[in-house]
């Protein structure tokens, strides 16, 4: 079913489209300092006028938004009530609001906080106006090896921060990677997430190609270390342009991840591998520890470790001189002013500061 997004800045919103949140207590996130405080108001949609599209999801949309009186852009995830339709869906909302509402850092997309109405749950979190890490794999085909490393580096800083707080992310992937513009990525999507412990078996959950082998044997029990498989995925993947597990079929590709079959191109060399290899052990009390990832020799010698550094090397890793495919271009982005004689105005979204901490 195809649901539209609500047009709150062409109608006045009125009491009754507001009601207790259906899936039960949650606390709320705290506000961040670049949003304008409450004074104990929940927001509504009459604080924010909503841009394009930026993604879709399993029970909703994520939109471009933009808070009216700071003038703050975030990206608004509405969830779909109706789409949210058994105890196990409420759960996992509830969980996924609880989760990212706690994790603060600088490479985790913050979740500012949420409002409902009606019909919808929505989410309040953090703008990376450089989308998806998929997109820009599609758009290089793969990555070199001082950008890959580098987005490893902070990749595995934000899982081990997750683990340290006994959260288990359980679908790292590109599609739930974002960038930013000053070379950094976040972790978004906690979707799937859980609290440690997480042996007991739940419904499946996750992405075939970037689950390890104690997930996909209904026998075994999981922990934090199949986020450090994913991660040897993704990292396998920036790298080649591919993921390592091949087949004509689910029940193939299930087949060698569990057999830990898979090739290293000759275009990796010898000490990126050793670390996919260390990430990409079948037994998970084999795998590298995320902490040593960072001091690995493959790391030392390539990753950015400081933002200004990655800052001053994101010309070279998208220059497309450099790769196969070409850039797509510069996008703006539009809202609805109902205040404004104008019918549109334009909002820079670079403006944006990335709230390092």
């Amino acid at each position: 079913m195809s649901h539209s997004p609500p047009e709150c800045n062409n109608r006045p919103i009125s009491s009754s489209d507001t009601k207790p949140l259906e899936i039960g207590e949650v606390k709320s996130a705290k506000h961040s300092t670049t949003l304008p405080r409450r004074n104990g108001r929940k927001w509504s949609l009459r604080d924010i006028d909503i841009g394009k599209k930026l993604g879709e999801g399993c029970f909703g949309s994520v939109y471009l938004a933009r808070e009216k009186e700071s003038r703050f852009v975030i990206a608004l995830k509405m969830l779909i009530k109706e789409e949210i339709n058994t105890q196990e869906r409420v759960q996992q909302i509830q969980r996924e609001i609880e989760i990212q509402s706690h994790l603060k850092h600088p490479n985790i997309v913050r979740l500012y906080d949420y409002f409902y109405d009606k019909k919808r749950i929505y989410l309040m979190l953090e703008y990376a106006p450089k989308g998806e890490l998929s997109k820009e794999l599609t758009r290089f085909r793969q990555f070199n090896n001082s950008r890959t490393a580098t987005y490893v580096y902070q990749l595995s800083n934000a899982i081990a921060y997750c683990h340290q707080n006994d959260v288990i992310h359980r679908d790292i992937k590109p599609e739930n990677v974002l960038l930013c513009s000053r070379g950094e990525v976040k972790i978004a999507d906690f979707g799937s997430a859980v609290h440690r412990p997480a042996s007991r078996r739940t419904a499946p959950f996750g992405t075939l190609d970037y689950l390890a082998p104690e997930v996909i044997d209904p026998e075994s029990s999981y922990e934090h270390s199949v986020d450090t498989w994913s991660l040897g995925v993704l990292t396998y993947e920036m790298l080649t342009g591919c993921v390592p597990f091949i087949g004509d079929s689910n029940v193939e590709v299930a087949a060698r991840i569990q057999s830990c079959e898979f090739l290293l191109p000759d275009s990796v060399n010898s000490d990126a591998g050793d670390l996919i290899c260390s990430m990409l052990r079948k037994t998970p009390e084999l795998r590298i520890p995320l902490a040593d990832v960072p001091s690995h020799p493959w790391m030392r010698h390539n990753a950015e470790f400081s933002l200004i550094r990655c800052t001053a090397a994101l010309r070279d890793w998208e220059d497309p001189s450099t790769h196969c495919a070409q850039s797509s271009g510069c996008c703006s982005f539009y809202f609805t002013d109902p205040s404004s004689s104008e019918t549109s105005s334009t909002v820079d979204v670079t403006a944006q500061p990335d709230h390092l901490s």
